[in-house]
């Protein structure tokens, strides 16, 4: 039994069962037994609806009447809004990034680059999602919108559910790393034109895994 603390109870719930859901410990379509969670978390079942109910508001989790609670499966339509959006918003972000951020940001995102080749080599996935994180936020971060990065962290859970599913697809793997080596490098030539739709083609190859796993009833 996994139990925590008493200190912002709906808070630490809420982020537990994100963890559960985003690390695959709950699959999509499954249903989450309230008694069941709160006994695993040494909490009582208030804070553990409260915190399922704040989920379901993000969209990580659906509810429906008499039937309770269940991680959220993801329909065609809802995969290709999400990644259409993200795809504007990061070809913003690398256009900004370029004229904005280039100077104290490109010697970061060289470095996450060069790490995520020995990941990718060694087929670490649970190191690859961070450093594809990594990559994005710098890029999000070199940007210096404020308003962009506020949007963009508002999808922070969703996006990461996206990396997850997209990466552990077969092949995945090697093929995210050329894609984000090939956007680094249109970025360190400051090609701007180049780098938006190197992010584009990235971003629609990631929205055309994902459909494919939800065709197939994965995700």
């Amino acid at each position: 039994m996994t139990v925590i603390g008493r200190k912002s109870l709906k808070d630490e719930v809420v982020e537990r069962v994100k963890e559960y859901i985003l690390k695959g410990r709950y699959s999509p379509g499954q249903k989450i037994v309230i008694d069941s969670l709160a006994k695993d978390l040494g909490v009582s079942v208030t804070p553990v609806r409260e915190a399922l109910n704040y989920l379901a508001a993000e969209g990580l989790i659906d509810v429906e009447p008499h039937k309770g609670f269940s991680v959220k499966k993801w329909n065609r339509k809802e995969i290709e809004d999400l990644l259409l959006l993200r795809m504007y918003l990061e070809r913003l972000a690398v256009r900004l990034f370029i004229e904005r951020g280039y100077d104290e940001n490109i010697s970061i995102l060289e470095q996450i680059v060069k790490e995520m080749s020995i990941a990718a080599d060694s087929e670490n996935l649970q190191r690859l999602l961070q450093l594809n994180t990594d990559f994005h936020n710098v890029i999000v971060m070199g940007s210096k919108n404020e308003e962009l990065r506020k949007v963009i962290s508002a999808l922070r859970d969703k996006l990461y559910r996206v990396r997850v599913f997209s990466l552990s697809y077969p092949g995945r793997i090697k093929q995210s790393y050329q894609e984000h080596l090939q956007i680094y490098k249109a970025i360190k030539s400051k090609d701007i034109e180049l780098s938006e739709k190197l992010m584009e083609e990235h971003i629609k190859c990631v929205r055309d895994v994902l459909i494919k796993r939800a065709s197939e009833g994965l995700i």
